[in-house]
């Protein structure tokens, strides 16, 4: 008898606490620290949520480029003075359509070993040389030899061009930008390996390769497919109103970044906003713009990531009304400083 009684009481309990483990369990209270902090955090996202495009970015156009003979115009050239003129113009368009200029450029850097381009007319490369300062006389071209830097020693590895792209009487020039720029990171690599233009060239001539297969060799070192990063759009291009769209979405996305991801970000975006501006030399103040306004949307103040992305969008609509300004960029900063 006893032993059934017991038996029962266990069966009970062991119902009640099965019963009790189902029971659904209170909602966690939320400290007056974690409430107030989704508030703040509520309010800051609140203005970049209407950053967020309404409607997808226009079809973006790509520059169109007069032929060589245009650009020429009555500029009198030699025989192999017009062969070499021919292909440079051609690699500039190939180079400029490549970058995804939206307009046509006043003239393209791009980088070129010499004895590429060499291989492919027939010439050596000393002749090439001669025959590029004519062109240089003529106005059609700017160009000489870039170095880098391996371990302690200062080598050559390659040829600048600046090629004219449109009908102008104003020759092209190489900026100091162009000259910094990292054209070759593999470079290194080649002067080991011994890979360099030399081995191709030699390689092409020795196949006995057709022209057209050396002019893919050199448009394949003008593209620059191994640039760490790339080269900054000419200043002389035409500000695009339509190229702010990715602007202001860089900007929207920039505030939701972590704090680790930001530099790389924001180095990115200032290059962005440097190259739709045309102004690529500006580049570092657009960093600290950026930085300011990142640091003051994190503060709740006035002049932030939103306030910067009116001032864009107020720039671009006068575009596109036509206003009358040579310098966008410069109104631009002016209307950024009146803003703080």
């Amino acid at each position: 008898m006893h032993s059934l009684l017991t038996e029962v009481l266990d069966r009970a309990r062991a119902a009640v606490l099965s019963n009790a483990a189902q029971l659904p369990t209170a909602p966690q209270q939320l400290t007056k620290w974690q409430t107030q902090t989704r508030t703040e955090n509520a309010a800051r996202a609140a203005p970049l949520l209407s950053l967020r495009p309404t409607e997808p970015p226009p079809p973006r156009m790509l520059a169109s480029y007069p032929d060589a003979t245009t650009v020429q115009a009555e500029r009198t050239l030699t025989k192999g003075q017009a062969r070499l003129w021919v292909i440079l113009h051609r690699l500039a368009v190939d180079v400029g359509r490549e970058r995804g200029y939206t307009a046509t450029p006043h003239h393209v850097a791009y980088h070129c070993p010499a004895l590429t381009i060499a291989g492919a007319l027939g010439y050596t490369d000393r002749h090439i040389r001669t025959l590029a300062a004519g062109l240089e006389r003529a106005g059609l071209l700017d160009c000489g030899g870039h170095a880098q830097q391996i371990g302690a020693r200062s080598l050559y590895d390659g040829t600048l061009w600046g090629v004219l792209t449109v009908a102008s009487s104003e020759p092209p020039r190489l900026r100091a930008e162009d000259w910094r720029h990292n054209w070759r990171p593999d470079f290194g690599d080649d002067v080991v390996g011994k890979t360099g233009a030399a081995a191709e060239t030699s390689e092409l001539l020795s196949k006995s390769a057709e022209p057209e297969e050396h002019y893919r060799a050199a448009k394949r070192r003008a593209a620059a497919p191994s640039a760490s990063s790339a080269p900054l759009c000419p200043s002389s291009e035409q500000v695009n109103p339509a190229s702010f769209r990715g602007v202001i979405d860089g900007i929207a996305a920039l505030w939701r970044l972590h704090s680790s991801k930001r530099p790389r970000a924001v180095g990115a975006l200032a290059s962005q906003i440097a190259g739709a501006l045309a102004e690529p030399e500006r580049r570092r103040y657009w960093c600290q713009v950026l930085w300011q306004a990142l640091t003051a949307q994190d503060a709740g103040a006035i002049g932030g990531l939103s306030a910067l992305t009116a001032q864009f969008d107020r720039l671009a609509v006068d575009l596109r009304e036509n206003a009358p300004w040579k310098s966008p960029g410069a109104i631009l900063a002016a209307r950024w400083k009146g803003a703080q």
